[in-house]
């Protein structure tokens, strides 16, 4: 006797499970659906907005070294142009001297 009412009180509460959640889907609202698309759509944007996120960072990184690198070259070569001048006007400024015409060691054939 136990045993009967234990499976018809189990078939019983079976049967509200399973006619409760038909109503469920059953009554399942349009705007629930929209919804459920646009939060789908959204965390798909959002991955793909942490992609391009990660990319534009590297980039931005990488433009930031090669400026560095640029800037220590155009310092050398500031620095290159600088003693370039300086040699230019040393060789400028130095006093000009005539040519020495030198005689070369001919014999003279006229005697």
């Amino acid at each position: 006797m136990r045993h009967t009412f234990f499976l018809m009180t189990l078939g019983i509460c079976l049967g509200v499970a399973i006619a409760s959640q038909k109503k469920q889907d059953v009554a399942v609202d349009p705007i629930d659906i929209i919804i459920e698309k646009s939060n789908q759509t959204m965390r798909q944007a959002s991955a793909v907005s942490a992609k391009a996120d990660k990319v534009v960072a590297s980039k931005i990184t990488e433009m930031k070294q090669s400026i560095e690198v640029l800037e220590q070259e155009k310092e050398a070569l500031v620095e290159q142009v600088t003693e370039m001048k300086h040699e230019i006007t040393t060789i400028k400024s130095a006093p000009v001297q005539p040519f020495d015409v030198l005689a070369i060691g001919v014999p003279d054939t006229a005697r």
